[in-house]
């Protein structure tokens, strides 16, 4: 099992391995060995957030690599090579993917959607729910494993990108990013009730520089700003 998922192994391949004796189970033992180590070095160069949560783009690399390991595994008479060089380039690709999403909004929003507004100022977003096929007893139920009891009590509730939803009482402050790398969010600013002119105002107080705003977070109130490092 490679990254949770299941992998298969040919039968015959494996019969012919053990066929040739010592040698052919020691040469599996060894490259079983050499992708293992590759492997970990690779997502360990490729960057903490692989182990975690799998977004779309890392679960089809993840595919994709379980089953271009499998085959150097079990035949001996294929290079090893043919393993190793498809699953650097394919690494190579997610970290890229991963850097271009980081400086795009919109290439970002093509592999990591953005989080769903299932109740919004304490109101259910009946539509959104149709839109994302869940169900009001399914949505209840995830409340529960986020230990809230009534659902009167919520004043937001996310579908996250990542299939997992997160709730907010009406007792907590949510404070959400109106600014992201220099960019607008105008959706969060739709939902805390405030726009455009609210946030340029806010800024001005500051004597804040847009551009130069890595990420600027707000509960509809108060505006707090943290700056792009400036390069030496």
């Amino acid at each position: 099992m490679l990254f949770g998922i299941k992998t298969s192994c040919s039968g015959k391949l494996l019969k012919k391995a053990y066929s040739k004796g010592g040698n052919g189970i020691f040469t599996i033992v060894i490259r079983t060995i050499i992708i293992y180590v590759f492997l970990l070095l690779s997502m360990r160069l490729s960057g903490k957030r692989q182990v975690g949560e799998l977004q779309l783009s890392e679960l089809i690399t993840a595919f994709l690599i379980s089953e271009v390991a499998t085959t150097p595994l079990t035949d001996p008479d294929m290079p090893i090579l043919y393993a190793l060089i498809p699953i650097t380039v394919l690494l190579c690709l997610e970290i890229t993917v991963s850097f271009i999403t980081t400086k795009s909004v919109s290439v970002k929003r093509m592999f990591e959607p953005a989080p769903t507004v299932l109740i919004g100022n304490g109101k259910l977003n009946i539509a959104e729910l149709k839109k994302q096929r869940l169900t009001a007893d399914e949505l209840i139920s995830s409340l529960r494993l986020n230990n809230v009891s009534d659902i009167n009590t919520v004043n937001f509730c996310f579908l996250e990108h990542n299939g997992q939803i997160s709730s907010f009482s009406k007792d907590e402050t949510l404070a959400l990013p109106l600014i992201v790398d220099g960019k607008i969010h105008n959706g969060h600013l739709k939902l805390l009730g405030r726009d455009e002119n609210w946030l340029k105002a806010r800024l001005r107080e500051q004597k804040a520089d847009m551009n130069e705003v890595f990420i600027a977070v707000s509960d509809g109130n108060t505006l707090t700003i943290f700056a792009k490092e400036k390069r030496k």
